[in-house]
């Protein structure tokens, strides 16, 4: 149809060009971005349900969802380490509807696994912290020593290797607290892996094993039944959940101070604005009263950190790790 009947035919064509031109550049409703999130978010889980990585996901699954308002579904992907899980988040669509639920052991996989699909420091964009914790040094209650001064001492006078420690596997985190701890005291303990932290400390309460590096969640109940004994505490604080017991630095391993923490990463090149608005609700709810008396029910406390200090944090942890990895094994 002719829109301009009374004009030139070189006018109308021109006219018709430039009223096409105006149409292309108004914003098609089919094309107008919809706002974050649009659809259910994928929580992954790079290890198996029923740990307490997966317990800690699952409360803060439920708070993201309330404070987001869309539903948050936990996927657990377990396997290779826990590198599997988070390789498929590090080449997932970067639209902020897939998330990765991160703890600290990320920053150690580089040192353990070769032919890595992600870097921990390039592959993800880090939206904040969620949760903190440590771990607690365990020992059979029927052990010759009484205290970690003692298991020193003990293994002192000890042949190398009379004294043992279990854990989930070269690489993991109780496996490099235990190689750490006999670093800093001049001890070489021998190292008896399981396939995971359950069945590690299964075997500390059959007495297969002298001590294990266990977490605050799972280690509790041992000790407040008297099935284990806590010779100290990873962290360079004490935990608010197992008052009594010391630090490694104050039982007898000065230079001795980790701590356990979990928190959210997105693909590398998702939008900021989707991050900033992930971190928001993220500091939202670990200071809600709900949250953390939900953590205290696993032994754990928040971690409220933005996503600069969090990003800040792994950057830290990968350097430390790198150092520590490389003077465990020249020594």
């Amino acid at each position: 149809m002719n829109h301009f009947p009374n004009l030139h035919p070189r006018r109308q064509l021109l006219l018709a060009a430039a009223s096409a031109g105006l149409v292309s550049l108004l914003p098609r409703p089919g094309r107008a971005a919809l706002p974050y999130p649009s659809k259910p978010i994928k929580l992954v889980v790079g290890i198996a349900a029923g740990s307490t990585t997966d317990l800690l996901a699952r409360v803060a699954a439920r708070h993201l969802s309330d404070a987001l308002g869309q539903s948050v579904v936990i996927e657990n992907r377990p396997g290779a380490g826990g590198t599997l899980g988070v390789s498929s988040v590090a080449t997932a669509a970067a639209d902020g509807h897939t998330l990765l639920f991160v703890s600290s052991s990320l920053p150690t996989f580089p040192y353990f696994y070769s032919g890595l699909r992600f870097d921990p420091l390039k592959s993800f964009v880090y939206a904040g912290g969620l949760a903190q914790g440590g771990m607690v040094m365990l020992t059979r209650p029927d052990a010759p020593w009484q205290n970690l001064a003692d298991l020193i001492a003990y293994a002192k006078s000890r042949p190398a290797e009379a004294v043992s420690y279990a854990s989930a596997g070269v690489g993991s985190i109780a496996y490099l607290y235990s190689e750490l701890f006999g670093h800093l005291t001049g001890l070489q303990f021998l190292h008896v892996p399981y396939q995971s932290s359950a069945a590690a400390l299964a075997d500390l309460l059959s007495g297969q094993v002298d001590f294990v590096f266990d977490g605050t969640t799972t280690a509790l109940p041992q000790v407040q039944s008297g099935r284990t004994r806590a010779l100290a505490y990873s962290d360079s604080r004490r935990t608010p959940f197992l008052p009594q017991v010391p630090t490694m630095q104050e039982a007898g391993a000065p230079e001795f101070s980790q701590r356990t923490w979990f928190g959210l990463a997105a693909p590398a090149s998702t939008d900021a604005a989707i991050i900033e608005k992930i971190s928001r609700a993220a500091q939202a709810f670990t200071a809600s009263p709900t949250y953390q008396k939900e953590l205290a029910d696993a032994a754990h406390e928040p971690l409220t950190m933005t996503a600069a200090p969090f990003q800040q944090l792994i950057e830290n942890d990968t350097s430390m790790w790198g150092d520590v990895i490389a003077k465990i094994r020249r020594a």
